[in-house]
């Protein structure tokens, strides 16, 4: 009888997923959209859910949230969350974790002020979903493979 070879175990870090990630823009349809040239799309750069940022930005999110909850529990919040004040902690979060717009701005706009602009946006909503969707999805952040 053969001796089982004994091989080293395989580093998990290989599942990691990367730092940043890349979303198509598209329109309220699905459909991919592109610069005027018709062949560079319309993309937005993000932070991954394993990054120190994204991190950051969801834990001052979730304090937000449980300050919000005790407030009431405590009596000193009379009301829920309205929904306007809903949408601008999800602008706030993923503007957070936005790292930029590639191939457009808003309204001449960039950085952070005008990622929170687009995702407060009701009539851009579209993109501010697939935002929130993209973020949600550790998969879209899967690292690219070398070839071997």
């Amino acid at each position: 009888m053969t001796k089982p070879t004994t091989k080293a175990p395989i580093n998990l870090r290989i599942f990691a997923i990367a730092a940043t990630g890349t979303m198509p823009i598209r329109d309220a349809a699905g459909v991919p959209q592109f610069a005027e040239d018709g062949e560079t799309p319309l993309t937005i750069t993000m932070h991954s859910p394993g990054s120190r940022v994204y991190q950051r930005a969801k834990h001052a999110a979730d304090q937000r949230n449980n300050e919000r909850v005790m407030a009431r529990m405590q009596g000193k919040a009379a009301d829920k969350q309205s929904a306007e004040e809903k949408a601008a902690e999800r602008a706030e979060l993923l503007a957070a974790c936005t790292i930029s717009i590639n191939g457009a701005d808003l309204d001449g706009e960039t950085g952070h002020d005008a990622f929170k602009k687009l995702y407060s946006d009701p009539e851009l909503g579209h993109i501010a979903d697939d935002a929130d969707k993209f973020l949600g999805d550790r998969g879209n952040f899967k690292k690219v493979s070398s070839p071997s």
